[in-house]
């Protein structure tokens, strides 16, 4: 078997685990409620820091959201710490992410992207020479998947050196803001339903639920990630 066959088949099995991880979520989110992995890490005591960074790194890329488990690092170990255990598990598990299509995928779309010249390839190029600030203006923007991003990178061969750091200062302020956002959402639906609050919102009363500190907090959380998509999209 020769070499491109090997990393045509290990690029075809890399895309199907990660396809399957995906469709598999629905069936398996009942186990990474914010409760439950909180229990979990919480049971560890003073190994919570470590088995929360390692719960960080690894649980997302089975389903895990990563907005949940930024809540469950604020809750745990308050906001400060929860951002600085949420940005190290972060970083690592991007590296790891980078690296499992690195070796799995990158050899094989470097192979067959090689002698084409088109649109797609010359959009690559331009990503390749702007890695540093595409890849950090992905991190700060709210609505681009943090995997995904992980093994494009990978796939792309991006050097690594640069990966690493606009992935790391890149996800500082939304690391940060998403330990609040999901904090308070999780304060919220403690204290009342997503139904309940809807139609709180509408009703003529809403002035009531935006005295409560957890809705206001969640407010300007919200806010501010409008202001980081737009300025985000702007710098794309």
């Amino acid at each position: 078997m020769d070499n491109l066959k090997k990393e045509k088949i290990k690029t075809y099995i890399f895309v199907i685990l990660v396809i399957l991880l995906f469709a598999a979520f629905p069936f398996l989110k009942h186990h990474f409620t914010r409760e439950k992995i909180k229990a979990f890490v919480e049971s560890y005591q003073t190994l919570a820091p470590l088995v929360y960074i390692i719960a960080m790194i690894f649980l997302p890329i089975i389903g895990a959201p990563r907005l949940i488990m930024t809540a469950v690092g604020g809750a745990l170990f308050t906001v400060f710490w929860g951002t600085v255990y949420a940005m190290i598990g972060s970083t690592l598990a991007g590296v790891l992410g980078y690296y499992l299509a690195y070796y799995s995928t990158a050899n094989y779309f470097e192979a067959v992207t090689a002698q084409k010249h088109n649109r797609f390839i010359s959009m690559l190029d331009f990503t390749k020479k702007n890695n540093f600030w595409l890849i950090f203006l992905s991190r700060v923007c709210p609505v681009t998947h943090y995997e995904v991003i992980n093994y494009m990178c990978g796939t792309a061969k991006i050097p690594f050196n640069s990966f690493f750091w606009s992935t790391f200062l890149g996800i500082i302020p939304g690391t940060f803001i998403y330990v609040l956002m999901g904090d308070a959402m999780m304060d919220i639906m403690d204290k009342k339903s997503i139904g309940t609050i809807i139609s709180e919102l509408f009703s003529k009363d809403y002035h009531m639920l935006l005295q409560d500190n957890d809705v206001q907090k969640l407010l300007i959380v919200l806010l501010v990630l409008l202001v980081f998509l737009i300025v985000t999209m702007i710098g794309f």
